[in-house]
């Protein structure tokens, strides 16, 4: 018999006795001899002691152990482990079976004596090998009722026997625990054959004594890397989907308590108004605010005076991105999509035909957008810290990866995620195995300049818990993990290819940006106010990331001079005094 059904013989041996006495109709011309050869062990047969099992576990190959562990743990699998071709398959299954047979399992390969099954290959599985291989490992090393030295002798009038033949060579069944189970059950006649093999039943003589055909039984699996790895796809396939978000005004969903406009696709946008009413006023400035903040948050209206707001008059309205606050989410957003929705905006609210826009951190990088799709609406445009999607086509590779690699590991795996695989997004930055992006945990240790420390320590960036609820109460699935999706992804423009939307110098676009600024690195904002001359780049030394908050920004405001520009130039450079409450954001 092969060696598969040496799993079940003495199962098949019990089971059999028991129904042809309980029929009655046992009789000693009925009985068989029972034989096994070199039967298969299932290390986690309940009586086998756990020292001796481990023991004889710990002398298969590495990725062998893997396999059988990964059956009975895992058996839903087994097929798809039996069938991907990503790493080596398990010894027997790839063919590599050099550390598996012995010096007489050589032997008997090199004298033909195992050949001929190629003739019924084919039909051996011709109905899938799901049902007939695999079928057969999940049964043999799964979880059995029962084990074999729990068995009694179903010949106890000697009118039939059992025998068990092993090779105390044997690579693939542990001679150890063979010899344990016969000593168990010493109703077995134990055959032990001195250097005999696996392919015990094909040397020569075997054959007269045991009666028995030979099967080589196919295993599986792969290594213990690609294990983790299924596992944790696995896992994270049942994680990854986020629950639906709760919308502002659905049953059961936050109060609307902004004004809102409704947008071409259906979607609601929220609001908030600032400085001088739109109808006086001489410049309207639409603010966009950070990752992880609101309309609550805008820089501009609430670091500059009433009173110097009322001068210049200045309107400024602020609005919650889509998922963030009380705007709907957007679950197709783009990075079109929101330079879309600003120019909506803008034209619901009646601002004219040009207006400006600012834009800080992830808010920032949306002004990008705002350039190149919606140009001929803007007036102008501020940039401050935007953030640096590493793929942007048109940076250079070797700076891009050292300004990549410049970010603490986890939040180079965090943005790496929302670039390759999105979807993951949600999971990889709330699941507990991994650090998550260190903004999202609130752990910005190394993510904050010294600047940025001192600013945090004076109180300059705090009083945002008033709105660190209304911030995410749409579910954070769709307000600051949907940015990290569309801020990172793959976008089918790079600021370099940007066209001067003021060639006649009649309006300007600004970037500041803080040359210690650990979370947005100064080396790629460098390269892109090179590649783009027509921006007034302004480099603040000793800056960080909560550069609007340092000390002095709002007092620069004295260095620009005269005409239009003058206050346009004045928000501008006005917009890089945080207020009190703003959050830091990305």
């Amino acid at each position: 018999m092969n060696f598969l059904h040496g799993f079940s013989i003495f199962f098949v041996c019990q089971y059999e006795n028991k129904q042809s006495t309980d029929t009655g109709s046992f009789s000693t011309t009925q009985k068989l001899k029972a034989a096994a050869h070199s039967a298969l062990i299932n290390y986690w047969w309940p009586g086998l002691p756990a020292n001796l099992s481990s023991y004889a576990y710990k002398k298969q190959a590495r990725h062998d152990q893997w396999a059988l562990r990964a059956a009975h743990y895992i058996p839903w699998l087994t097929y798809l482990w039996n069938t991907q071709n990503f790493f080596p398959k398990h010894s027997v299954l790839s063919g590599k079976v050099e550390n598996m047979f012995s010096r007489q399992d050589w032997e008997t390969i090199r004298n033909a004596k195992v050949c001929g099954r190629e003739k019924h290959e084919e039909h051996v599985t011709q109905r899938g090998e799901a049902e007939s291989i695999f079928r057969d490992i999940i049964i043999g090393f799964g979880s059995w009722e029962f084990d074999p030295t729990d068995l009694k002798n179903p010949f106890v009038n000697n009118e039939g026997s059992v025998h068990l033949w092993q090779g105390d060579e044997d690579k693939l069944v542990p001679v150890e625990l063979q010899r344990y189970i016969a000593e168990k059950l010493p109703w077995i006649h134990y055959h032990e054959l001195p250097g005999g093999g696996h392919l015990l039943p094909a040397v020569d003589g075997m054959s007269e004594l045991s009666k028995a055909p030979y099967f080589i039984f196919s295993m599986m699996f792969n290594r213990i890397a690609f294990i983790l790895l299924v596992g944790l796809l696995a896992l994270a396939h049942q994680a990854a989907r986020p629950p639906p978000p709760n919308i502002c005004g659905s049953p059961g969903g936050p109060p609307v308590t902004a004004p809102r406009i409704r947008l071409r696709d259906g979607r609601f946008l929220a609001y908030k108004e600032h400085g001088v009413p739109k109808q006086v006023a001489k410049y309207n400035i639409i603010f966009v605010h950070p990752f992880g903040t609101s309309r609550h948050d805008p820089v501009i209206a609430t670091s500059v005076s009433l009173e110097v707001i009322e001068d210049l008059g200045v309107y400024i309205v602020s609005f919650d991105r889509p998922g963030y606050g009380e705007s709907d989410p957007d679950p197709k957003r783009t990075a079109k999509s929101l330079a879309l929705d600003i120019e909506e905006l803008g034209d619901q609210l009646e601002l004219g035909s040009k207006f400006y826009v600012i834009g800080y951190s992830m808010g920032g990088q949306v002004i990008w957008k705002c350039l190149r799709y919606i140009p001929h609406r803007l007036a102008g445009a501020a940039l401050i810290a935007p953030v640096i999607n590493y793929w942007w086509p048109g940076l250079p590779a070797n700076l891009s990866s050292y300004a990549y690699k410049k970010q603490p590991p986890q939040d180079q795996w965090a943005v790496r995620v929302a670039h390759y695989i999105p979807w993951l997004t949600y999971w990889w930055n709330t699941q507990k195995f991994f650090p998550s992006s260190s903004v999202v945990s609130g752990k910005p240790e190394n993510v904050f300049s010294h600047q940025d420390w001192e600013i945090i320590r004076n109180g300059k960036v705090s009083g945002s818990e008033k709105h660190k609820a209304h911030v995410t109460q749409q579910g954070e699935a769709e307000s600051i993990f949907r940015d990290m999706i569309v801020g990172f992804g793959s976008w089918e423009f790079g600021p370099m290819d940007l066209k001067n939307p003021f060639a006649s110098n009649e309006r300007s676009v600004h970037l500041w940006q803080g040359d210690e600024d650990k979370l947005v690195p100064v080396e790629l904002q460098r390269y892109i106010a090179e590649k783009l001359p027509w921006i007034h780049y302004h480099e603040v030394p000793g800056g960080g990331h909560l550069l609007p908050a340092a000390d002095g920004m709002s007092e620069r405001t004295h260095t620009w001079k005269v005409n239009e520009r003058l206050s346009w130039n004045y928000i501008n450079d006005r917009c890089s005094a945080v207020p009190a409450n703003i959050t830091p954001g990305r």
